[in-house]
């Protein structure tokens, strides 16, 4: 990931970003054999790597945003390092149990990535990568202006990369031996705050406000709070998870 299109809202970051379902880490722990290290790539607020925490001795959690790093949730057993994903990883060849990736593969140079994936899973290790994209239906008339806003205002901010998740990554690159992985939903009961504060952490809507120095969320909660009804009022939201497991061939 060449471009940091995430230092900018990191607090937001941390705050709106949803948590990942246990479910996930459930399987990746029956198909993980050894639990030595493990590296959470582009870790963000280390949300993925605070997890992971929980089951390995060590996790190495990296992100290009220093940003990012300072607002990552500190834990004796994490290493937090300021590193691109494509820069090599400092420490031995074949000696890393899982590396995982959360909602951000679709921005590296998979090549380069890839190489480095190779080079440091252990022979039993796993490579892991999820994201989602657009959540279920809420109430017709919230749809509605949601997809306006998507597709709409925000549209031409979507860049090639956001639109690898769209499309469930069936157009990217995996060159592994892939394991099945089962349907895992993301859920959350946010209010329409937590709604709005989402929103401002994507890169589309940060774009949006370089480009005509307006929020453009300010609008989108004044639509979307006459149907909502109060704005502390809770709602559930899910995800579809674009989950994917390999081992190296």
């Amino acid at each position: 990931m060449s471009t940091d299109l995430f230092s900018k809202q990191a607090n937001l970051y941390s705050r709106y970003r949803p948590q990942y379902p246990e479910k996930l880490y459930k399987f990746l722990m029956l198909h993980c054999i050894h639990k030595e290290l493990a590296w959470d790539c582009a870790t963000g607020n280390g949300q993925a790597a605070v997890d992971l925490a929980k089951f390995f001795r060590k996790v190495i959690a990296t992100d290009l945003s220093e940003k990012q790093i300072k607002s990552a949730v500190k834990v004796s057993n994490v290493d937090y390092r300021v590193l691109k994903a494509e820069e090599s990883l400092d420490v031995q060849d074949h000696s890393i149990d899982l590396i995982t990736v959360a909602q951000a593969l679709h921005w590296f140079d998979l090549d380069k990535f890839y190489a480095e994936v190779t080079r440091l899973l252990r022979p039993a290790g796993l490579f892991a990568t999820w994201a989602y994209a657009f959540h279920a239906p809420i109430h017709p008339k919230i749809d509605l202006i949601l997809n306006d806003f998507y597709f709409n205002t925000l549209g031409p901010f979507w860049s090639k990369n956001n639109k690898l998740i769209f499309d469930d990554y069936r157009k990217l690159n995996f060159p592994f031996r892939e394991i099945p992985t089962p349907e895992i939903n993301l859920e959350v009961d946010w209010s329409l705050e937590d709604l709005i504060g989402y929103f401002k952490t994507w890169s589309s809507t940060q774009l949006f406000i370089d480009k005509n120095q307006v929020d453009p969320t300010i609008e989108l909660h004044e639509k979307i709070s006459a149907h909502w009804g109060k704005d502390d009022e809770k709602k559930v939201l899910s995800w579809h998870l674009v989950f994917k497991v390999g081992k190296v061939y």
